[in-house]
């Protein structure tokens, strides 16, 4: 058993997000591509007699650190399903913004939860981890899967994308953070057409071609409620080499796509230099 596991916890962007229907409990019906950043959360767990969470990291304050954490949540329902009393020590230095649409909790746990099971070489399956991560979050069962992929249902549905060139990107979050509630209760539209299949082998410019004829449905009532999104996604289109600028998932936070990474990393620098109050990222999918 190892003394310490480490992982990163990526960043969930979703390049495109179409809302298709609503079950009866409530649950809204999705059709989306998302892929992975190379910059996320970083999750720790030792060998400890008890059950700890710490949080740490520039975003500290956006995690709750107890008992209503979803990484507390997800080593706990960890726990459960293997038998085991809770003990261990788990560190998280919370690098993405809450409230920003890229999946940092969900992460967090999809990392706790593939931790714990390394740490303790319980030998749960991919599926068994998802079927525990579906039970704390429709985004968990992606951020389980951490690749490109696609996700239909409630987020449950996954299909693994394989071929697609690394995306060079900006993430781009203006600072607020907007409630994924008030967003779904703001759309005009619950049954939108699904996606188109998405394209195999692509370069980065055919792919952003594709993406263009596909939309992020949460993006228009997100705007309303918070309208410095929309400045997010101005400040990206307006950047040298921008092939798409879009938000993920319920927002706040926002993407451009770029041909390399130096475009990439010259716009993330003209962006911060111009919205310093920003939190602006260069990042590729992996």
């Amino acid at each position: 058993m190892p003394e310490q596991v480490a992982l990163l916890a990526p960043a969930k962007v979703n390049l495109a997000l179409h809302v298709t229907g609503r079950r009866a409990d409530g649950f809204h019906l999705l059709d989306s591509i998302a892929v992975f950043a190379d910059v996320g959360d970083r999750v720790e767990i030792e060998a400890a007699d008890t059950f700890g969470l710490s949080v740490t990291g520039p975003f500290a304050s956006h995690a709750p650190g107890d008992a209503s954490d979803l990484a507390w949540r997800a080593a706990i329902a960890f726990f459960e399903h293997v038998g085991r009393a809770p003990a261990a020590a788990i560190g998280v230095e919370k690098n993405i913004p809450a409230g920003a649409g890229l999946g940092g909790g969900s992460a967090d746990a999809a990392a706790v939860l593939t931790g714990l099971n390394q740490h303790f070489a319980t030998g749960l399956s991919a599926d068994d981890l998802a079927a525990i991560g579906i039970k704390l979050g429709a985004d968990v069962p992606m951020c389980l899967a951490g690749h490109s992929l696609r996700a239909r249902g409630i987020g449950e549905d996954i299909q693994t994308i394989e071929g697609w060139p690394p995306l060079p990107m900006v993430l781009v979050w203006p600072g607020v953070a907007v409630s994924t509630a008030a967003v779904f209760s703001s759309l005009q539209r619950r049954d939108n057409p699904s996606l188109d299949e998405p394209p195999r082998n692509p370069t980065v410019a055919t792919l952003a071609s594709w993406l263009e004829n596909c939309r992020n449905d949460l993006e228009a009532p997100a705007c309303v409620i918070a309208p410095e999104i929309g400045e997010a996604l101005e400040a990206l289109r307006t950047t040298d080499g921008c092939l798409l600028a879009r938000m993920s998932g319920s927002g706040s936070a926002c993407f451009g796509l770029y041909a390399d990474s130096r475009n990439s990393a010259a716009s993330a620098r003209k962006i911060k230099a111009g919205r310093p109050a920003w939190w602006v990222e260069p990042a590729a999918s992996n």
